[in-house]
């Protein structure tokens, strides 16, 4: 992997979030090769403490892929999932790093053009932000 690539991890719900990967893999839909898909039983199992982790780890941006609101398998209650972002972000801040990098999505069940796209637009705004060097962790 070059340097210039961004490495995003991707955490999919294994509802609507991956089948959209799974869909856009069956129509070839191509997307960065630098992206990592994290499979995830549901977005209110991840805590803030996972997501950074995956910073530490050395990701450049974090994209968590959930399912649209009111369609959730478990009947998870959006709020959580939106503390645990809201934590981890504040956690960013704490560390001069950009909120940008971490970014929730929400994708209808086997979207799989929806699914690229989002992903495709977060590792442009990655490769943006790390090509304005000065602003990459401010």
């Amino acid at each position: 992997m070059s340097d210039s690539a961004a490495n995003a991890i991707v955490f999919a719900c294994n509802w609507d979030g991956l089948s959209s990967v799974e869909a856009a893999g069956q129509a070839r839909l191509s997307y960065p090769a630098s992206v990592r898909v994290v499979r995830i039983n549901c977005l209110s199992r991840l805590n803030h403490g996972m997501i950074l982790k995956a910073f530490e780890l050395g990701a450049r941006g974090v994209l968590l892929i959930g399912c649209e609101p009111g369609r959730c398998r478990f009947d998870s209650d959006a709020a959580l999932v939106a503390r645990e972002l809201e934590k981890a972000k504040g956690a960013l801040r704490l560390l001069g790093m950009r909120e940008e990098r971490l970014v929730m999505g929400r994708v209808p069940p086997g979207d799989g053009a929806g699914f690229v796209q989002q992903v495709t637009a977060f590792v442009a705004v990655l490769d943006k932000m790390q090509s304005a060097s000065s602003a990459w962790l401010r």
